[in-house]
């Protein structure tokens, strides 16, 4: 496992003087990079080879979000699954115990063809020797019949990536400010689902779709839809958020 410390920024603070989740999804980032930077796997190591990581599902729980001026700690490890999908787990805390928690599943691409490629062919030795089990399952994301709500985002060049995709977390930011005004007020985001569909390159206009299916308790969840210019859907995302 690999492990670090972070502090949280000024400017990572929101109103309500706590953490914002795009702080969180930036460190949790930061991580994986560091970490297959020690192996020799970033997209850095590997664009010149003609191929590159492309992340598939991403799931974030949020126990709590810390205030101004928490230490952070974070835990990562990897693992291959079915010689396919490169797992990664992340866990985070502070000195008052347990914040959040983060599951990823990324493929190896080859660029020219966009094929996914065989992990045993293209990793390292100290990647399959630091690879440990991650136990994580990505249940499939639900497809409403009918969206109740479309929202229009472009496409920033700040947006972009390594790869000249959006960054994975943008994506997060889009679902969340597509929620009703009501429900960012009065409750905190303490889930986030996500499947990745299709790369968006470059600049332009998407579309997010939402649909609510329906209230449990203090939560309330959405199924938002990323939409492409073309009316292709780009990702899926489920947001949970829970009143308090």
């Amino acid at each position: 496992m690999f492990e670090a410390s972070y502090s949280i920024p000024y400017a990572g603070i929101g109103p309500d003087g706590r953490m914002k989740l795009p702080v969180l999804l930036d460190i949790l980032q930061d991580m994986a990079d560091r970490d297959a930077r020690r192996m020799s796997m970033t997209v850095s190591d590997l664009l010149p080879k003609g191929i590159s990581w492309v992340l598939r599902r991403y799931t974030v729980s949020v126990e709590r979000y810390p205030e101004y001026e928490s230490t952070l700690t974070v835990k990562t490890w990897h693992g291959p699954r079915r010689n396919l999908h490169s797992m990664r787990a992340f866990s985070v805390w502070d000195e008052r115990g347990p914040v959040a928690s983060a599951d990823t599943s990324w493929i190896l691409i080859d660029l020219e063809r966009g094929r996914p490629l065989r992990l045993d062919r293209h990793a390292t030795p100290r990647y399959v020797e630091e690879s440990l089990p991650v136990t994580a399952e990505f249940p499939d994301l639900p497809c409403p019949e009918e969206w109740e709500d479309e929202r229009p985002f472009s496409v920033r060049r700040w947006d972009l990536d390594r790869n000249n995709h959006v960054n994975n977390a943008v994506y997060f930011s889009w679902a969340a400010e597509a929620v009703p005004e009501e429900t960012a007020k009065d409750c905190s985001l303490v889930r986030v689902d996500a499947e990745y569909l299709r790369s968006t390159e470059g600049r332009g206009d998407i579309r997010v779709r939402t649909a609510r299916p329906g209230v449990q308790g203090a939560e309330i969840s959405y199924v938002h839809s990323i939409v492409g210019p073309e009316g292709d859907e780009k990702a899926r995302v489920i947001t949970l958020w829970r009143k308090g």
